[in-house]
């Protein structure tokens, strides 16, 4: 009986990790997209809003170009804390707006317990 309550733990355990795997992907793909359509597209786009190079917001705010490519890109990337803190910096935005912003922008309140399925 013992084993089959410890093997109930270990595939809550996996489940769990497959499902946070999703989740931080799933959250990674918001982040980057909604800093890609609010800051990266509005400041890389001329006066006719068409797209120019990415290397112009690289040399406002100083991440690195190759860092700017895998945030635009669609699926997003497991962006680091210390890019998202120069983008704030360089946005002259906190945290917080931040966060309030990208709700409205996706639609979805954090945590994301409506897309989970979790109800609390």
């Amino acid at each position: 009986m013992e084993k089959s309550i410890i093997m109930d733990q270990e595939q809550k355990t996996i489940k769990n990790k497959v499902d946070n795997k999703d989740l931080f992907k799933l959250v990674n793909k918001l982040v980057c997209n909604f800093i890609t359509q609010k800051y990266i597209y509005k400041f890389s786009t001329d006066e006719e809003n068409n797209k120019v190079s990415l290397r112009k917001y690289q040399a406002q705010c100083g991440i690195s170009h190759s860092t700017l490519q895998k945030l635009v890109k669609e699926e997003g990337y497991n962006i680091p804390l210390s890019v998202l803190y120069v983008i704030l910096h360089y946005e002259n935005i906190c945290l917080s707006k931040f966060f309030k912003d990208l709700e409205i922008y996706s639609g979805v309140e954090f945590p994301l317990n409506k897309i989970l399925g979790v109800i609390k």
